[in-house]
């Protein structure tokens, strides 16, 4: 799970980098807050191609502090990474309503790659310590 929240933190990075060199913005469904993509990454809203910054940070505390007895760690994880994947899914960078740079792109598929290998690592680490005696 370790691994997994440092691939999201290390997305995150990229697409901050992204978001501020190619200035797009996060529109999720169709919404767009005021100000500059530099100002919505500070604040924590994130941008078109960067989850914002508490999640990749809650992400790892919470693959930090896993235990083989406790399941919450593991859902934080889980929950995170279901919200990574849906805040990309209703971005309109996603859906290409605007023309986007490859670097765009890619952080497109980085972010669902990431999200998915959260989901995916944090639902069996549920799994196997719901198996524990």
């Amino acid at each position: 799970m370790l691994a997994a929240s440092a691939l999201f933190s290390a997305t995150a990075a990229y697409g901050a980098v992204v978001g501020v060199r190619e200035d797009v913005p996060g529109e999720p469904l169709g919404w767009r807050p005021p100000g500059k993509v530099s100002t919505h990454e500070i604040v924590g809203l994130g941008s078109g191609t960067m989850a914002p910054w508490p999640m990749p940070v809650a992400a790892v505390i919470a693959a930090l502090a896993s235990r083989p007895d406790s399941t919450v760690p593991a859902q934080v994880c889980l929950g995170i990474g279901s919200a990574c994947l849906v805040g990309t899914v209703v971005e309109p960078v996603t859906w290409g309503r605007r023309s986007t740079s490859r670097a765009t792109t890619l952080t497109t598929a980085l972010h669902l790659l990431s999200g998915a290998a959260l989901v995916l690592t944090a639902r069996r680490a549920v799994l196997t310590s719901r198996r524990l005696p």
